[in-house]
C-alpha cells in the first residue's frame, strides 16, 4: 500500500517569521542574486538612500511627504515598523495591503536560498514598488550602510543624517568608522550629503567626496527638514523642496515625538532608543513638562551602556518628578527586552499592556524602543492605515 506524502503548507507570514532564526546577514550577494532572478525590480526608479544614527526615519518621512505633495508617486522602505509590518512599504504614505504584502512574500518564497527577514523585507518592497509603478523610491537602511541589503537599490543622491556610537560590535568602536560605513552606501559617482560634523570631516574626505549640510541647533524634526530640504534640491526636485515646510505641517510620523489625545488622557510617543537619541528627546521634554504634570512608560531593548542611556532620563526625572513611572517590557522586537525589573527606577510591569492599564495620570510620556510605542498604539487602537499613513 502506498502512503501518501504529507504536504506542508507554509503560509507566506509563518515563512518571514521563520527567517528571523537565520539572524543578521551584512553583505549584498544573497540581496543581488535574488534581484537578478527577480528581473531586478530595483531598477524601477530612482532612490533617495538615506543613512544615520538618528533621525533617519524622519528624514525619509518628511522626504516621502514633501515628494508626495509635489505630485510624485513615491515608494517608502523604512524600519522597523511600528504597529504592523506593512509600514515598511509605502505607497504614497500609506501602508500597503496585506494582500499586496502577501503575494510579494509568496514570490520570495519560490526563490529562497538563504534570505534573512530584512532582505526579504526589502526585496518584497521592490517587488511592490515595480508592480506600482513608482516615480521615486525613498529608501531607509537597516543597520550601517556599506553591507547592508539596501545598497542595491538605484540612488541618485545618498544622505547621512547624524552619527552617534551604536551598534560598536559591528559597524566600528569611534564615531569615524560608523561614520564611513554608513557614508560607504554611496559609490563614486552618486552625490553624498552629510550632517556636518567636525569629529568627521577629515577622516570621511580621505575616502569620500562629500557636501556636508550645516545645521543649526535645532529639534530632530527641523533637523530632518533641512536634510531633507538640502537633498531634494541635489536631486533637481525644486517642487519637493519647496513643499517641505507643508510636509512638516502635515507630517503623521507614528512613534516619533507623536502627540495625541484620547478622551482626557494626553500621550507622547517617541522611539529614542540610544543615548544621543535620548538627549534629544529629554530636551524637547522638559520644553513640555515644566508646568505639567507627567506620567512615563519606559522600555528598551538591550543597549551597549544601559547607565548612559537612561542618564538623561534620569536627571531630567530628578527635576521634574513623574507622578508615576512605569518600566515594562516591548514585545516584538529584534532583540529581547531588558526585564523591566532590572530598571533602576520606577514600577515593573513586565507588559506593555499591563503597563498602560495601571500607569496614573493625564499626559503619558513613553520612550526607549520603538517597538514599546508600536505594542502602545496597537493597545490604543491606533494602528489603521489612517493612523499609520504619512500624510
Amino acid at each position: 500500500m502506498e502512503i501518501p506524502t504529507a504536504i506542508i503548507i507554509i503560509m507566506p507570514r509563518e515563512w518571514l517569521e521563520s527567517l528571523r532564526t537565520r539572524g543578521m546577514s551584512l553583505g549584498l550577494g544573497m540581496t543581488y542574486r535574488a534581484l537578478e532572478i527577480l528581473g531586478n525590480p530595483q531598477k524601477i526608479s530612482k532612490a533617495i538612500h538615506v543613512a544615520g544614527s538618528n533621525g533617519k526615519g524622519t528624514t525619509c518621512a518628511i522626504l516621502s511627504a514633501a515628494l508626495i505633495l509635489s505630485d510624485q508617486k513615491v515608494g517608502t522602505f523604512t524600519s522597523p515598523h511600528v504597529s504592523r509590518i506593512e509600514e515598511r512599504i509605502r505607497i504614497n504614505g500609506v501602508p500597503v495591503s496585506a494582500s499586496v504584502f502577501d503575494d510579494a512574500l509568496l514570490r520570495l518564497m519560490e526563490i529562497d536560498e538563504g534570505m534573512t527577514f530584512f532582505e526579504a523585507t526589502w526585496l518584497a518592497a521592490c517587488i511592490v514598488f515595480e508592480r506600482m509603478d513608482i516615480d521615486i523610491m525613498v529608501v531607509e537602511v537597516g543597520l550601517g550602510g556599506r553591507l547592508d541589503a539596501t545598497r542595491t537599490c538605484d540612488a541618485m543622491s545618498c544622505l547621512v543624517t547624524s552619527i552617534s556610537l551604536e551598534h560598536r560590535e559591528i559597524l566600528g568602536g569611534t564615531i569615524q568608522e560608523i561614520a564611513l560605513e554608513k557614508a560607504a552606501i554611496a559609490s563614486q559617482s552618486i552625490p553624498l550629503l552629510m550632517k556636518h560634523d567636525p569629529l568627521l570631516v577629515d577622516e570621511v574626505e580621505k575616502y569620500h567626496q562629500v557636501q556636508w549640510v550645516l545645521v543649526p541647533n535645532v529639534d530632530f524634526t527641523n533637523e530632518a527638514a533641512i536634510l531633507a530640504k538640502a537633498v531634494l534640491l541635489e536631486c533637481g526636485f525644486d517642487d519637493a523642496a519647496s513643499a517641505v515646510e507643508e510636509s512638516l505641517g502635515k507630517l503623521n510620523w507614528p512613534g516619533r515625538m507623536q502627540n495625541f489625545q484620547i478622551d482626557d488622557i494626553e500621550f507622547l510617543l517617541d522611539a529614542a532608543h540610544n543615548p544621543s537619541g535620548m538627549i534629544r528627546f529629554v530636551e524637547v521634554l522638559e520644553k513640555l513638562i515644566q508646568n505639567k504634570p507627567w506620567s512615563l512608560i519606559f522600555g528598551c531593548s538591550p543597549q551597549h551602556d544601559l547607565e548612559e542611556f537612561i542618564q538623561p532620563l534620569v536627571e531630567i526625572m530628578a527635576k521634574y518628578p513623574p507622578i508615576d513611572v512605569v518600566c515594562t517590557e516591548p514585545q516584538g522586537g529584534r532583540y529581547p527586552a531588558i526585564k523591566a525589573s532590572l530598571m533602576p527606577f520606577g514600577r515593573s510591569i513586565s507588559t506593555p499592556r499591563s503597563a498602560l492599564n495601571q500607569i496614573k495620570g493625564n499626559f503619558i510620556v513613553s520612550c526607549g524602543s520603538l517597538y514599546l510605542q508600536g505594542n502602545l498604539l496597537e493597545i490604543l487602537g491606533k494602528d489603521s492605515d489612517e493612523d499609520l499613513s504619512l500624510l
